[in-house]
């Protein structure tokens, strides 16, 4: 196992903010109803798609074990993105399963992929690269 330090991509963050409160802003000063209700709804859908993911990475950045994991399958998503399925064995010596939609262009059915995860709660499980989050070794 290696020890990763966490830092937040700042830029990534600010374009995130910078969108959400772009599109807020839109949805108030637009007169017409349908585009300002399209431009709310979008708005909150994002903002909420990106908090729970943020969240989500922040929880594994914090308290974190990194595991190298097996690729054990590659199929296409509802929406034609690529999904990986990985299997690891935890410091517990459990064999735990995964699946992520992220950075999964790039691996094949065998290969090995980083996951971070939460040592009480190995269930929650990530792949590397991330999103908010790019990591060091230490």
């Amino acid at each position: 196992m290696q020890t990763l330090r966490p830092s937040l991509r700042i830029h990534v963050a600010g374009i995130a903010v910078l969108l959400c409160v772009t599109l807020a802003f839109v949805a108030v000063t637009t007169k017409d109803a349908a585009p300002r209700v399209f431009f709310a709804l979008f708005c909150l859908a994002l903002t909420g798609t990106l908090l729970a993911l943020y969240r989500k990475e922040s929880v594994l950045a914090e308290g974190h074990l990194v595991v190298s994991s097996t690729v054990t399958e590659l199929r296409t998503g509802s929406r034609g993105r690529p999904i990986i399925k990985y299997e690891f064995v935890a410091i517990d010596g459990k064999q735990y399963r995964g699946q992520s939609d992220w950075g999964a262009q790039r691996v094949q059915v065998g290969s090995e992929v980083s996951v971070l995860y939460k040592p009480l709660d190995q269930a929650v499980n990530l792949p590397l690269p991330r999103f908010f989050f790019s990591f060091r070794t230490t």
